[in-house]
């Protein structure tokens, strides 16, 4: 009896244990399905086209403006030898540089291109839309092939266009396209140590707030964080020195505005030679008026003419 007990216990054990490793493989198997459904969806999503508005003729605002970059790797607009700074600390997912880029830049840029101010973009990476630092590296890299300001525009506009989705990888690829960039030096520009360099260089700037705009390394403030454009460009006129634009005196012109007086005149009258001594001075000599020949003269200038040619560069 006692035996026959132990072989039902025995069997119904090993009935549980069967149900426990079928219950196991179930859910593994279902596992498997739900993680390939994902894979496929994410795959499916990454790859579908996505709208990626491009405004027209983006570089007609900068028309007639230099371009440049800072030590750093920083965007400039403007002649590096304008009497005033105005640098920027923004980034393209904060809300406050979208304003500041909608209400104040077009009146900066005119202060640019009068040669009054060299514009400096620092980017940062605050902001509440994801892939706020996938923005500012797709600026970086679009400047790579002469369009920073193009793709710093667009950006913008993404921002209040498409809201937490303005910065997805399609989007990005999408702009690159649109602008009419190469992709295969944009994607191996992306992730480069030199992008990497600039952006950790304005993460180090003692900037915790965007926008930031500092005036000749003065920093402006508003009533409400944001300078407003009468603010920030009377800045710029507080720092412009008061003899910018106003026409250099040469210092000859200098020496012979200054009035000569008489004790002066008199040493000129003095110094002058008479009339005789003049018209002696002009008489030419015989021996300036006889050329001396010189056969190895030619030859000379030939050889030399013909270095000249071989030198100059052809044209392009």
């Amino acid at each position: 009896m006692a035996k026959k007990t132990s072989s039902r216990t025995r069997a119904a054990r090993q009935r549980r244990q069967r149900q426990r490793r079928q219950s196991r493989s179930i859910l593994l198997l279902a596992a498997i399905v739900v993680v390939a459904v994902i894979a496929v969806a994410f795959i499916v999503v990454r790859n579908q086209p996505v709208d990626a508005h491009i405004p027209d003729d983006l570089s007609a605002a900068y028309v007639g403006i230099s371009r440049s970059y800072s030590r750093d790797g920083y965007p400039q607009l403007g002649e590096i030898e304008a009497p005033v700074t105005l640098e920027e600390y923004a980034s393209f997912a904060c809300p406050g540089c979208q304003q500041f880029h909608e209400d104040s830049l077009e009146p900066v840029l005119e202060r640019v291109r009068a040669g009054q101010v060299l514009f400096t973009y620092v980017p940062m990476q605050t902001g509440s839309i994801p892939n706020a630092q996938g923005a500012s590296r797709a600026a970086l890299c679009a400047g790579q092939q002469g369009m920073f300001w193009e793709m710093h525009d667009l950006l913008f506009d993404w921002q209040t266009r498409y809201g937490n989705t303005a910065f997805s990888q399609n989007r990005l690829l999408a702009g690159v396209e649109g602008l009419g960039l190469r992709q295969s030096l944009f994607t191996g520009c992306f992730n480069s140590s030199a992008i990497s360099a600039t952006l950790n260089a304005a993460l180090n700037e003692e900037v915790s707030t965007t926008p930031t705009l500092r005036v000749n390394g003065v920093t402006l403030e508003g009533e409400q964080g944001l300078p407003s454009s009468a603010t920030i460009l009377q800045a710029i006129d507080d720092a412009t020195p008061d003899d910018w634009g106003l026409p250099q005196t040469p210092p000859e012109a200098e020496a012979a505005a200054e009035p000569v007086s008489e004790d002066a005149a008199t040493e000129v009258e003095e110094a002058a030679p008479s009339p005789t001594e003049a018209v002696a001075a002009q008489e030419p000599t015989l021996e300036a008026t006889v050329p001396v020949v010189q056969p190895t003269d030619a030859p000379v200038a030939a050889e030399a003419e013909t270095s000249a040619e071989a030198t100059a560069p052809s044209d392009p």
